[in-house]
């Protein structure tokens, strides 16, 4: 999953919290694809007073079995100093190849697959250099993150311009590298769009839109789009015999069927 986007104590966090567990109790490692939170940092004095108990709540799921590996967003900021080992298993700051289902998978947030935002490349360039850490650690708490909400806001409404349309030949250029490096899905965030693109090389055979492909069995050269998770509890499943598919989180369901 990608995009939780949780900015306070409400039915959203309590819904995540509610699918942690149950990932926990059924023994299902969670790939979360960046954007956990609407703003995450790395440092424990950087860390907004509702996150608090979310982060607690998930280092206790975990001493019970639960696996999260995470990979990071456009909003999360080296996550690895504090968090590795401790709310999360593993944490990779652009993407990371996995083996699942028998599946060679690519997973990454997704958001430098848009070539044509250059001012955002621009911006993911400073933000995640060294010199940026480097700073951010130096500034206190009280300082830094009204100063972070108010830029995050500027942000979020330059990003809904952006994500009005999907870079589809983009992606198609971007997916066509992977494929043939081997990879067998690829999946990515980022644009808040459930999308499933089968044969990416193939314009013949596209298949967009909530739902599509959903039971889809065993799938090979395969583009999976993220949705915004906050819509409609929106997932994507890779199961132990390589079906996949999409579902929507129900407490009452096994995760993957």
């Amino acid at each position: 999953m990608s995009d939780a986007h949780l900015d306070q104590d409400d039915v959203h966090s309590r819904t995540f919290l509610e699918m942690a567990e149950k990932a926990a109790a059924e023994n299902v490692t969670m790939f979360l694809l960046g954007d956990m939170f609407d703003l995450w940092f790395g440092t424990s004095r950087l860390t907004f007073d509702f996150q608090k108990p979310l982060i607690a709540r998930l280092r206790e799921l975990r001493g019970k079995g639960l696996r999260i590996v995470y990979v990071e967003g456009n909003r999360d900021f080296y996550l690895e100093r504090e968090h590795e080992n401790t709310t999360l298993d593993f944490v990779c700051d652009d993407n990371l190849r996995v083996p699942v289902g028998g599946l060679r998978v690519y997973m990454s947030h997704g958001e430098m697959v848009n070539r044509a935002d250059l001012w955002f490349r621009f911006w993911r360039a400073i933000s995640k250099s060294r010199f940026a850490n480097r700073m951010v650690s130096l500034l206190p708490g009280w300082f830094f993150l009204p100063l972070a909400k108010r830029l995050e806001r500027k942000l979020k409404r330059y990003n809904r311009r952006h994500k009005e349309s999907f870079p589809e030949e983009d992606c198609r250029i971007f997916a066509a590298k992977r494929f043939a490096e081997g990879i067998d899905i690829i999946v990515l965030g980022h644009f808040h769009q459930e999308r499933l693109i089968p044969q990416i090389p193939d314009t013949d055979k596209q298949g967009t839109g909530p739902g599509t492909g959903a039971d889809s069995g065993a799938r090979k050269n395969l583009v999976v789009i993220l949705p915004f998770w906050k819509e409609a509890y929106r997932y994507f499943y890779i199961a132990d015999d390589g079906s996949t598919g999409f579902r929507s989180f129900d407490p009452e369901t096994p995760l993957i069927p």
